[in-house]
């Protein structure tokens, strides 16, 4: 009795991502995918019953593959939810149109299917959750990170004409828009350590007098007046 060809689960969503790269995902079947990993539609599907099935594969796989790259441009510096929408940005810049436009069909592929959209629910959610913010710095990295993620669904799904020149455009100017946070950040660190070293070197030496008369003022205390008999 012949035993039965083992389906290699990886050479299969190989495969499908070739597919998809190769014809935008025009021609994104699963006749096409098997004849692509070389095995039979019947093997096929026993390995991946349902195309959806074998697309939330391909949209797992994809995204962990995102969020690996997305950590080593991290690496061991600071990791706070600014750092890494700059570090989602920067890999955004960094990858290749056909594989940015492959994500896309990955994830518009599936609107009909909304349960199986977790992996990037949960994508967005590590980015956006932590930047929810009314004002200041962090209210605006999160709308640059809604505006790129808007432009890229929006391309994804057909709904806008958007050019490779105009997406990278707005990921720069995204990018700037995170970059002037951060450095305004670490300019208030540094302006606040700077006061508290000066404070931390008058008071240590006890040079409290050399403070402006105010300061002193509030330091010692209220002054006392003596009351004048009448």
């Amino acid at each position: 009795m012949a035993r039965k060809k083992e389906i290699d689960r990886d050479n299969v969503l190989d495969a499908a991502e070739a597919v998809i790269l190769e014809s935008g995902g025009r021609n994104f079947t699963l006749d096409a995918v098997a004849e692509r990993a070389g095995i039979s539609k019947g093997g096929l599907v026993y390995t991946f019953a349902t195309k959806d099935g074998l697309i939330h594969a391909a949209l797992e796989r994809e995204v962990a593959r995102f969020q690996e790259a997305v950590r080593r441009r991290l690496g061991s510096g600071p990791t706070g939810p600014v750092e890494l929408v700059l570090a989602h940005i920067e890999e955004a810049l960094a990858e290749d149109d056909a594989t940015t436009q492959m994500a896309a069909f990955l994830i518009t592929a599936l609107v009909h299917a909304p349960d199986m959209l977790g992996p990037v629910r949960h994508l967005y959610s590590a980015l956006l959750d932590p930047l929810r913010s009314e004002h200041g710095e962090v209210a605006e990295v999160r709308h640059a990170l809604l505006a790129v993620e808007g432009v890229f669904l929006l391309r994804g799904l057909g709904f806008a004409e958007v050019s490779t020149g105009e997406l990278k455009s707005v990921l720069l100017h995204a990018r700037n828009i995170v970059l002037a946070a951060l450095d305004n950040r670490r300019t208030d660190r540094s302006e606040n350590q700077r006061f508290n070293d000066v404070c931390g070197d008058l008071l240590g030496a006890g040079a409290i007098e050399k403070l402006p008369k105010a300061i002193q003022r509030k330091r010692k205390g209220p002054r006392k007046f003596r009351s004048t008999p009448p």
